[in-house]
C-alpha cells in the first residue's frame, strides 16, 4: 500500500504533467519552425535561380521569370508570417513552462516543509506521551 500524498505533492505532480506537456509542445513547434525555415531557404535559392541572366533573353523568358519570382515571393511572405507565428507560440509556451516549473518547485518545497512539520509534531507527541518513571521519595 502506498502512503497517502499531501496536497502539495498532488499539486507538484499536476505541475510536472503541465511541464512535460509544454516541453512536448515546444519540441513540436520547434520542429515545425525548422521545417518551415528549410523550406524558406529552398525558396530563396529558387528565387535566386529564377532571376534572368544577363545576355540574350527573350520577352517570354523575362515574363516567366517575373511570374515565378512573384509566386516564390508570395510563398516566402507566407513562410515568414508562419515562422513569426511559430516563434510567438514557442515563446508563449516557454513562459508557461517556466511558470509551471516555478509552481512545481514551490509545491515540492511546501510539501517538504509540511512533511518536516508533520514529522516534528509526531516526534514531539511521542516524547510527551512517554511515561516517566516516578521516583518515590524516601
Amino acid at each position: 500500500m502506498t502512503k497517502p500524498r499531501d496536497i502539495f505533492q498532488h499539486l507538484a505532480l499536476r505541475e510536472k504533467l503541465t511541464v512535460m506537456a509544454r516541453a512536448e509542445t515546444i519540441r513540436t513547434l520547434d520542429d515545425e519552425h525548422k521545417k518551415i525555415s528549410n523550406i524558406g531557404d529552398k525558396l530563396t535559392e529558387m528565387a535566386d535561380n529564377t532571376r534572368p541572366h544577363p545576355g540574350l533573353t527573350s520577352m517570354m523568358s523575362l515574363r516567366a521569370a517575373q511570374h515565378y519570382s512573384g509566386k516564390i515571393n508570395e510563398q516566402l511572405k507566407v513562410i515568414e508570417q508562419r515562422m513569426s507565428f511559430l516563434e510567438d507560440e514557442i515563446n508563449e509556451e516557454r513562459f508557461t513552462l517556466g511558470t509551471a516549473l516555478n509552481r512545481q518547485n514551490r509545491a515540492e518545497e511546501k510539501s517538504r516543509q509540511y512533511q518536516l512539520a508533520k514529522r516534528d509534531k509526531k516526534q514531539e507527541k511521542a516524547e510527551t506521551d512517554i511515561p516517566r518513571p516516578h521516583h518515590p521519595k524516601g
